[in-house]
């Protein structure tokens, strides 16, 4: 947008600089000419029968032509200047219902496209522009919500043949070889944490999660969840590196604030190598929790999951009014 404006300035400027140039010049022109061929005459004041008859020498047409073009610079580098402020400000002006739109676009996301761009009194084209970004985000609205719609009936309906499958196969293991048994069961119970987390993710993105918000001291509640956590990084030679302060306390539905810390602390031990360094402190604002490490590498390490986890973490947080999660270099921070 900065760039549009200085263009329109520039453009506003050198086109005020050209027409003065042209009025110059042909002003200059036809000084020039009137001085150089065009001859005068004057009556003497004390000899009216005298006519004297003269014209300019090439040296005095120089010397006033010069003082001319000397003095229209002065005055038109100066006025120049003006103008570009001026073509500025007008370009400012002009291009300010375009920003005031890009702001209102940069707040709309996955969770608020019911939202819509408001504008003031306009040019029709940047109203047309407004209704026509408004109707795609209805048509996005809608699709979003009938995908989500979706995606929560199939896990719905997916929850229990996957359950009676569970059931068949425990009951039937003594007439299953075992090693297919144990394998059958383990594949059962993933597709089945999938179909919830998948069915959990479409209730908090459509809002139908029910909170029991409760005040908590995050930072006692990450240290005793950490117990578990540090046997399992202690099994693949890591370890957890807790440094939460006393009295950070914030509102959330325990339930889900433990099912956040799970799935992010998971991913760490999943994706990441070396220290888990987990922080919980009091900001100036705000209550601040951060799991960091060293991301692994792909190549060598487990392969890349279905993003699952930051997902409902993202739909759980987006459920809590005073919970921002932010995804930086680490596996998360909220």
């Amino acid at each position: 947008m900065s760039s549009l404006r200085l263009r329109l300035s520039l453009w506003f400027g050198l086109s005020f600089l050209a027409v003065t140039t042209l009025f110059v010049a042909v002003a200059y022109r036809h000084l020039d000419h009137e001085l150089r061929t065009e001859q005068w005459q004057r009556v003497h004041p004390d000899h009216p029968d005298w006519v004297l008859h003269g014209s300019f020498s090439d040296a005095e047409v120089r010397e006033i032509v010069g003082e001319l073009m000397l003095s229209t610079l002065a005055v038109s580098g100066f006025v120049v200047v003006i103008a570009l402020g001026v073509g500025y400000q007008l370009a400012r002006h002009s291009t300010r219902p375009v920003s005031l739109l890009n702001t209102a676009l940069r707040q709309i996301g996955p969770n608020n496209l019911g939202q819509r761009l408001t504008v003031a009194e306009v040019d029709p084209e940047v109203r047309a522009i407004a209704e026509q970004i408004n109707a795609l985000l209805a048509r996005l609205e809608h699709s979003f919500r009938d995908l989500t719609e979706f995606s929560a009936k199939v896990a719905h309906e997916l929850r229990t043949p996957l359950a009676l499958m569970r059931l068949q196969v425990e009951q039937a293991a003594g007439k299953i070889e075992p090693g297919l048994s144990e394998a059958l069961q383990d594949e059962l119970a993933r597709l089945s944490d999938y179909v919830d987390q998948s069915l959990l993710i479409a209730q908090a993105e459509l809002g139908r999660l029910v909170l029991h918000v409760e005040r908590l001291d995050l930072g006692a509640l990450v240290t005793e969840m950490s117990d578990v956590y540090q046997m399992l990084a202690a099994s693949e030679e890591r370890r957890i590196e807790l440094r939460c302060a006393p009295g950070c306390w914030v509102r959330a539905d325990p339930k889900f604030l433990r099912q956040m810390l799970h799935n992010l602390l998971t991913n760490a031990l999943k994706h990441g190598q070396g220290t888990i360094v987990v922080r919980v402190g009091v900001g100036p604002s705000e209550v601040r929790c951060s799991i960091v490490n060293p991301m692994r590498d792909t190549q060598s390490g487990n392969p890349p999951g279905i993003g699952l986890g930051l997902r409902i973490v993202t739909a759980l947080a987006t459920q809590h009014p005073g919970i921002r999660f932010e995804r930086g270099t680490g596996p998360g921070e909220f």
